[in-house]
């Protein structure tokens, strides 16, 4: 309540109240089953009942709960409530609250959930005011004041409490845009789910017992940057800050990260358990992958570091706040505010063919192609799937599963040629002597013996994509 950013917005005191939530359902969990909370109390409106829609699964960070009712006594609200409602969490504690310039707020909850299962500790930040400016002012604060984003509502909290199970994951998965939405709705829906899974792996990045989180959250990675990209021409500003560059380089700071990671977790799962099958009992292979999984254990821990400094905690702010801030809105030319008003779907074609355009370049045959060349066609295929998937709903879904694994397939046979390439780097990484060289030297003589067959996928798969009519045409 004390910091620069805050004393100067500040309109008098703190007031620093009791805070008391008290949670109802039925023992069997009807209102959770309709997808509803029921509440008393919280803040002013100590008396108050209220009725909301639930928010633990795909929560979206950054929004309030969908708000139904509110009223004296559960009666009044409007709805048909179950028989048998009773208190199944709570949470007591403070609330502080502090009135801002132009009759904005901010509100600190501070306290303990209590349930049947479990107590833990919950802090809650809420700002109330012009969604542009109170992004900002959280950005601020989150240079000052060490801020996290809560992974669900305060309610769905309480329900862990009272249960013990944990929120639902976020769907996952590429958005799908639905038909009849504009090229702004559409970005928005876009940026707000991968921004909300991103998060919810980042998580459980920390002490994860498998490679799951890291590669869910790269892949979520990419798609948003792929989505921003295919967005890029009426999003980005012709002047001012280049709010988008900004996040793309935090974006691919944290993918390079992320990548370390999952190269290591790839080579032990894939080549690195191939090799140790058919050298069994080998000491140099046995060295080899040991060192292997001490240079995993060192990214995995400079991925946990990186998650610990301030950059990801603006990065994630950034993240939560972007579907609600929408900075392309406040920076749009009339020209790119007329193009996000408008229909997706013309959109949508026009961007799938420039995706498809680039994948193409090569011509009829990708057989002369060196790795890194095909290593960029791959990204290119990457993207275009990427973008496939998103606008797919717009389209005839016929049309689309007879084009997607034509594209897929192209996808994975470029990317078993682009892991011979990067278990090579890996190789190149670990140095040493006589021993370390025969065992990097097995590891790139699979990596050849692979590349005699992937040559020839490659090629089928290639043509056969090539003959897939665009599904958008």
């Amino acid at each position: 309540m004390r910091t620069p950013s805050l004393l100067s917005l500040r309109q008098g005191r703190v007031r620093t109240a009791r805070a008391s939530i008290v949670w109802h359902d039925t023992p069997d969990g009807a209102l959770a089953e309709a997808g509803l909370v029921l509440s008393q109390g919280g803040g002013a409106s100590r008396g108050q009942w209220r009725l909301e829609r639930r928010q633990d699964a795909g929560w979206l960070p950054g929004h309030a709960a969908p708000f139904l009712a509110e009223g004296p006594a559960p009666g009044a609200l409007g709805h048909r409530l179950p028989d048998g409602l009773a208190p199944m969490a709570a949470f007591h504690g403070t609330r502080r609250l502090v009135t801002l310039d132009g009759g904005a707020w901010l509100a600190v909850l501070d306290g303990t959930l209590r349930g049947v299962v479990q107590d833990r500790p919950a802090c809650r930040l809420y700002l109330h005011g012009e969604a542009a400016e109170m992004a900002a002012l959280a950005l601020r604060l989150g240079e000052a004041v060490r801020l996290s984003v809560p992974r669900a509502a305060l309610a769905a909290e309480a329900a862990c409490v009272a249960t013990g199970r944990e929120p639902v994951r976020p769907r996952g998965g590429a958005p799908a845009i639905p038909p009849g939405s504009s090229v702004g709705g559409a970005l928005c829906l876009a940026v707000a789910q991968l921004a909300d899974t991103i998060l919810h792996w980042a998580g459980h990045v920390p002490g994860a017992q498998s490679p799951e989180p890291v590669h869910q959250m790269r892949v979520a990675i990419r798609r948003l940057r792929s989505a921003l990209g295919v967005f890029r021409r009426v999003v980005q500003p012709a002047s001012g800050p280049a709010w988008l560059d900004e996040l793309d380089g935090a974006l691919r700071s944290l993918a390079a990260a992320l990548g370390a990671a999952r190269d290591w977790d790839v080579f032990l799962a894939e080549t690195g358990a191939e090799i140790a099958e058919a050298f069994a009992g080998d000491r140099r292979i046995d060295r080899l992958l040991a060192e292997a999984g001490r240079r995993r254990a060192a990214s995995y821990a400079a991925l946990a570091a990186h998650l610990q400094d301030a950059a990801w905690t603006k990065l994630q702010l950034t993240l939560a706040l972007l579907p609600t801030a929408q900075p392309w809105l406040a920076q749009a030319s009339p020209e790119q505010a007329s193009q996000l008003a408008a229909p997706v779907e013309p959109f949508a074609a026009h961007a799938l063919d420039r995706r498809l355009k680039q994948v193409v370049a090569p011509g009829k045959s990708v057989t002369h192609l060196s790795a890194e060349a095909l290593h960029d066609v791959r990204k290119h295929a990457k993207r275009l799937r990427y973008a496939t998937e998103f606008f797919a709903p717009l389209f005839s879904a016929k049309q689309v599963r007879r084009y997607l694994p034509r594209l897929e397939r192209l996808q994975e046979v470029l990317g078993g040629v682009n892991d011979t390439a990067v278990a090579a780097g890996l190789m190149a990484q670990l140095g040493g002597g006589a021993d370390r060289a025969f065992a990097s030297g097995v590891v790139q003589g699979f990596g050849a013996g692979r590349s005699a067959h992937a040559s020839r996928r490659v090629e089928r798969a290639w043509s056969r994509f090539l003959r897939a009519a665009p599904f958008w045409a």
